[in-house]
């Protein structure tokens, strides 16, 4: 009868799997937190970016609805 033989790992090996593993999850920790940060300024910017178009836009329109109702004052004292 054979006795099943356990293979011990060399302790030096094990040490840098574990420091491997570490620096991994330390650099993919990092990566998602940095990504994270730079994606919420980038949609805040574009917010910000989108909210400016309208807000020229709108000033736009109410100068227009101003002319017009000019215009439309002029003609009414034209007839």
């Amino acid at each position: 009868m054979q006795i099943m033989e356990i293979p011990v790992a060399n302790p030096i090996e094990t040490g840098k799997n574990i420091v491997d593993t570490g620096f991994m999850v330390t650099t993919a920790a990092f990566y998602l937190i940095y990504s994270a940060i730079i994606i919420f300024f980038f949609v805040k910017w574009f917010v910000k970016l989108v909210n400016e178009i309208l807000k020229e836009y709108r000033q736009t329109m109410d100068e227009l609805l101003q002319l017009q109702k000019k215009i439309y004052e002029i003609i009414k004292t034209l007839e």
